[in-house]
């Protein structure tokens, strides 16, 4: 079944943030506190207690890696809301790769850096090479995408296996056709808290390519924590 919303939703400057646990984590808290610098009215729900319906009028839905994928499942699967996802053990869940874990998406511990395999496309916030995303080594979460899919990042020691990676609107996926624009991100839990300006400005990146035009709000939001720099979208 596809959840179709309307247009000015897509375009709003509302998110949904499903998170796991009782509280929000230091780590997610971090990303709200971030989106909100940025401008942006983040709506955080449980991820046994979130509904799809919750995704009517957001402009972006954020499913972080502490929601569990046995509770999150299927629910935004079909919306035609932008998603970003960074739980891998929900990637086949929403039809972004295969089903088999640790061959189609995993994590990989001890990690700092990952590689830019596309530095042209505007997901790459104008980084390349390697880039250091963390002052801490952490799990990095990562999925084996389909053809169709933008490579944006990838496993230092393995290019096969991306860390960011999209799919536009309207895109044949390996489990399902997406329904608005479609992201698999890196981020582990707590992670955030130990990002890098290179960090930031490749989240900043995701958040706006997939929202595809930011509201002025976002735009013109004023920096107002130095963990968590704001930069202009590419191009603007």
């Amino acid at each position: 079944m596809l959840f179709v919303f309307t247009a000015s939703s897509a375009f709003g400057t509302e998110v949904l943030f499903v998170v796991g646990g009782k509280a929000i984590k230091a780590g997610d808290q971090t990303i709200k506190k971030h989106l909100e610098n940025r401008g942006f009215d983040v709506v955080v729900k449980n991820d046994k207690l979130v509904k799809t319906e919750d995704a009517r009028g957001k402009s972006l839905v954020l499913l972080s890696e502490s929601a569990r994928s046995k509770e999150v499942n299927t629910k935004f699967r079909d919306v035609t809301v932008p998603v970003i996802c960074s739980e891998p053990y929900l990637f086949h869940d929403l039809g972004m790769t295969g089903e088999t874990k640790k061959f189609d998406f995993g994590r990989k511990s001890r990690q700092k850096e990952m590689a830019i395999v596309n530095p042209a496309h505007p997901l790459a916030a104008s980084l390349s090479d390697n880039v250091q995303v963390s002052t801490k080594s952490f799990f990095m979460g990562w999925g084996v995408p389909g053809k169709n899919a933008i490579p944006v990042a990838a496993l230092k020691k393995d290019p096969e296996k991306s860390t960011i990676f999209a799919y536009e609107a309207g895109t044949e996926m390996p489990g399902n056709v997406a329904p608005a624009r479609r992201v698999g991100l890196f981020l582990f839990r707590g992670t955030a808290k130990s990002f890098t300006p290179d960090a930031w400005s490749l989240f900043n990146a995701v958040v706006d390519w997939s929202i595809e035009e930011p509201p002025d709000s976002v735009l013109k939001a004023e920096l107002k924590t130095e963990e968590a720099p704001v930069l202009p979208p590419p191009g603007r």
